[in-house]
């Protein structure tokens, strides 16, 4: 079965004093941006069938701006280990889906999004390769596609087909 994996950088956030990082919000430019994301995703074809969301308020909210766009709403799962999770931990987030879903939705912080994008690309698009390793700025997403089990996506598994950075 064809599936397709979106990575997603959480949108722009605030740095509020006396609030701890898993709490911190988006900023006003970061609002603005996330609902793009979710546009982008429409006009793509690429509404996700399941979003898994680190616990974090601004990867929650850059979701809930995101999905605002979405003709039907996907399940979301609020998971506490995609908070500053590394490619690996990701990586087996995605490992747990269900072979019922089809497009599956990460949304999570870096360095880990990126790592894990550049890990999992195949060498068929060195352009979107490179253009998600040059830069993966807050509210950048990545779509890969790969055949075959979720349980069984491994690195070089699947080919990047888009690197956007939705901005207003």
């Amino acid at each position: 079965m064809r599936h397709t994996l979106i990575l997603l950088r959480h949108a722009k956030s605030d740095w509020p004093d006396g609030v701890a990082d898993h709490d911190r919000p988006l900023t006003a430019r970061g609002r603005c941006d996330a609902p793009r994301t979710g546009a982008w995703l429409v006009e793509h074809g690429r509404v996700p069938d399941r979003a898994a969301v680190s616990t974090a308020l601004r990867t929650q909210q850059t979701y809930e701006l995101a999905a605002e766009a979405f003709p039907v709403s996907p399940e979301v799962l609020l998971r506490d280990d995609l908070y500053a999770a590394s490619a690996g931990e990701m990586l087996e987030v995605i490992r747990q889906t269900p072979e019922g879903i089809g497009t599956l939705m990460i949304v999570s912080h870096n360095p880990g999004t990126q790592y894990l994008a550049l890990a999992l690309a195949d060498d068929a698009n060195p352009e979107l390769v490179m253009k998600a390793h040059a830069g993966y700025p807050t509210n950048t997403l990545t779509v890969l596609e790969f055949d075959g089990a979720w349980a069984a996506l491994d690195p070089a598994g699947a080919s990047i087909v888009a690197v956007e950075s939705p901005r207003g």
